[in-house]
């Protein structure tokens, strides 16, 4: 019997001790906070040559972390779209940061420097909604095949692009249905 009790004594113990251990004390010593082991996450590593272990480790493509812009950015920004809320902010290789976010319900990304100037404007649209010449070009080259995602995009000097994705291509046009070469600036993020 005694050595029944001896055994819930020290097991009670131990849960007491290992519960103590996750209690803080604040500045007030009369107030305690008890805390979680805390977890951090890291970006997604994959290697280059799964067959090569020695092979150098590299973050996933498309892993990018949300970013606090300047001021000078968000104020660009909310004077363009001053209604517009939950806006997601990411830089890309250029260091320009953009802005993904719903403006009526659809989704759209702008592009702005450090400065605040805005590069560039995309916004999901509707494959009805391509220039006559975009749907011709298309239908003579992609018969059959449903666009995933069609983006119009608009440079900051006005020159528009429509971005149509495919499952296994991603074609860039004017409106006259010419093919566009991507700019050497324009972010990878989706």
């Amino acid at each position: 019997m005694k050595k029944k009790i001896l055994t819930a004594v020290v097991a009670l113990s131990v849960v007491a001790t290992s519960s103590i251990a996750q209690t803080k004390t604040l500045s007030a010593p009369s107030k305690t906070e008890t805390t979680a082991p805390k977890t951090t996450s890291s970006p997604t590593i994959t290697q280059t040559d799964p067959t090569d272990p020695t092979s150098q480790m590299k973050p996933k493509l498309g892993a990018s972390q949300m970013v606090t812009p300047p001021d000078v950015v968000v104020l660009k920004f909310k004077s363009i779209y001053p209604s517009v809320q939950g806006v997601k902010w990411l830089q890309n290789k250029q260091t320009n940061y953009v802005a993904m976010f719903k403006n009526s319900g659809v989704e759209c990304r702008s592009v702005f420097k450090t400065d605040g100037t805005l590069v560039r404007e995309a916004k999901t649209i509707q494959q009805s909604a391509l220039p006559p010449l975009v749907s011709s070009y298309l239908a003579q080259n992609f018969e059959g095949k449903t666009p995933k995602k069609c983006e119009e995009m608009k440079e900051a000097g006005g020159t528009v692009i429509y971005i149509i994705k495919y499952d296994d291509k991603l074609v860039r046009l004017n409106s006259e249905g010419k093919e566009v070469k991507q700019p050497d600036d324009l972010e990878n993020n989706k």
